[in-house]
């Protein structure tokens, strides 16, 4: 169905409910769901399955919707976009942008700068991830997903990938403005940033596997922000960023932040 307001498609949404309804209301199951689903106009390739017995949803479909001329203006909101992506988000190759983290806070930012450059509107989902030996009580999760291939296309003229070894800091956020380069790192740093606060010693650290790309943030902290840090590599082959000294951490908070609640909470405490 198209929205004539936002010019996209809600993929799955209506057929999504409707499944759900006969589910609860029948008892039935996706064969016999599909059929009916199929009787009503609507086609739904095999997702039934998913929906009814995984739990699964649908996710916002504009794959060959056009995106306005705006899009592809450099804004706070794309560079924000771009430093996630480059860390919790992913792209994939049948053009599925996403993010699902447990931070509400975080995926609503997320979704915000979607709606800002794109002008689309990404339901913002929750699900409850499966116990694990590992994890007993598992946390809510927020998720967000885009199929567009037009959004793909744009983001990927930055980058060649988004991959966690392969992504590198797009040369023109390199040449932005401060608050470019800044909003860059706050999406990087809500993704893969954490803060440590011992007595008298606080350490705010930003990991990756890939070191060319953690590289280039390191660099732009050092030459943009006089923001000094140091390497550790990690026995996993996660190579980390430290900043602990207290000038560096004051310019991080004042500078850089966290959108995410808990982690701002922290560099604050210090």
């Amino acid at each position: 169905m198209k929205n004539k307001k936002s010019s996209y498609i809600c993929h799955g949404l209506p057929e999504y409910t409707l499944a759900m309804k006969l589910r609860q209301k029948h008892g039935w199951g996706a064969k016999k769901i599909s059929a009916e689903l199929r009787k009503q106009g609507f086609h739904i390739d095999g997702a039934v399955a998913g929906w009814i017995y995984d739990g699964k949803k649908p996710f916002l479909d504009t794959l060959i919707t056009k995106i306005p001329e705006k899009s592809f203006i450099l804004t706070l909101e794309k560079a924000y976009i771009l430093g996630t992506l480059c860390g919790d988000g992913f792209v994939t190759t049948n053009y599925l942008v996403g993010l699902n983290v447990c931070d509400r806070e975080f995926a609503e930012y997320f979704q915000f700068c979607l709606k800002s450059v794109y002008e689309i509107m990404v339901p913002l989902l929750k699900k409850k991830s499966r116990s694990t030996n590992f994890c007993v009580n598992p946390k809510q999760q927020y998720v967000l997903l885009l199929r567009s291939k037009r959004v793909v296309e744009d983001l990927l003229s930055y980058t060649q990938s988004f991959k966690t070894f392969e992504w590198t800091v797009p040369e023109v956020i390199k040449l932005a403005s401060k608050d470019i380069q800044s909003s860059f790192i706050r999406g990087f740093a809500d993704s893969e940033g954490s803060v440590k606060n011992r007595h008298r010693n606080r350490e705010l650290t930003l990991c990756s596997g890939n070191f060319e790309g953690l590289e280039g943030v390191r660099q732009m902290l050092l030459s943009t922000f006089g923001i000094n840090s140091y390497y550790i590599k990690r026995k996993n082959s996660v190579f980390v960023i430290t900043i602990s000294d207290y000038h560096s951490l004051e310019k991080f908070r004042n500078e850089i932040g966290f959108i995410i609640k808990r982690k701002q909470e922290k560099l604050e405490a210090g």
